[in-house]
């Protein structure tokens, strides 16, 4: 399993899209615990650089050898499923797309889009969803008091989200400064069933 940014040649069958490192991070911690093998993962910096790098990709060598193509966006405020179908369409000329959030097209390669943190999560991005999945942890009553508090102040985090998950980060052993480093500390219940609509996307890379 790997994580980086797009490679100069395409050397992968199995190609998976996300926002940034930090997503990369996550996403390779999960594929392991599926057994998912043979994924590699590359991280585009942000969902601005959608549009520019991911027709990109089509221009690499050894893109012709993909067979899986999987697209994984924060929902934040856009239509982000239209959003990353009209960029496969219009600029990478892909016809044959998934209809649904989190289901996979069948042509070749087959791609699939989920639009995080999933259709059944309430929330924009993945560190709602890592939040979910400990939700009845109780480190979590810690982390919804402090949200409480900050619910209080004039000046307010920009991102809720983000802050309660480095609160809830901060009360672990050792400390993650991400939702991605998290994962790799076993931080995120990766067997809640908070998952299954992410595992059930992920499992056609198979």
């Amino acid at each position: 399993m790997q994580a980086t940014g797009i490679p100069e040649e395409i050397r992968n069958e199995k190609l998976l899209i996300v926002e940034g490192k930090d997503d990369a991070k996550f996403f390779v911690n999960l594929l392991k615990k599926l057994s998912i093998e043979g994924v590699y993962v590359t991280a585009l910096e942000s969902k601005s650089n959608f549009n520019d790098d991911l027709p990109d990709l089509k221009k690499r060598p050894g893109f012709q050898y993909v067979t899986h193509l999987g697209v994984i966006r924060d929902k934040d405020t856009d239509d982000a499923f239209e959003s990353v179908k009209n960029i496969l369409i219009r600029k990478m000329d892909f016809q044959d797309l998934p209809q649904k959030n989190g289901q996979f097209a069948t042509g070749t390669p087959k791609i699939g889009i989920f639009i995080m943190p999933g259709d059944s999560i309430a929330g924009t991005m993945l560190e709602d969803l890592c939040l979910k999945t400990v939700e009845n942890k109780p480190a979590m009553q810690c982390v919804n008091d402090f949200a409480m508090c900050l619910d209080t102040l004039d000046e307010k985090p920009h991102n809720l989200s983000k802050s309660k998950v480095q609160a809830y980060l901060a009360a672990q052993p050792e400390i993650a400064n991400s939702a991605g480093s998290g994962s790799e500390k076993g931080y995120w219940d990766f067997n809640s069933p908070e998952l299954d609509e992410l595992k059930t996307f992920l499992i056609n890379f198979r």
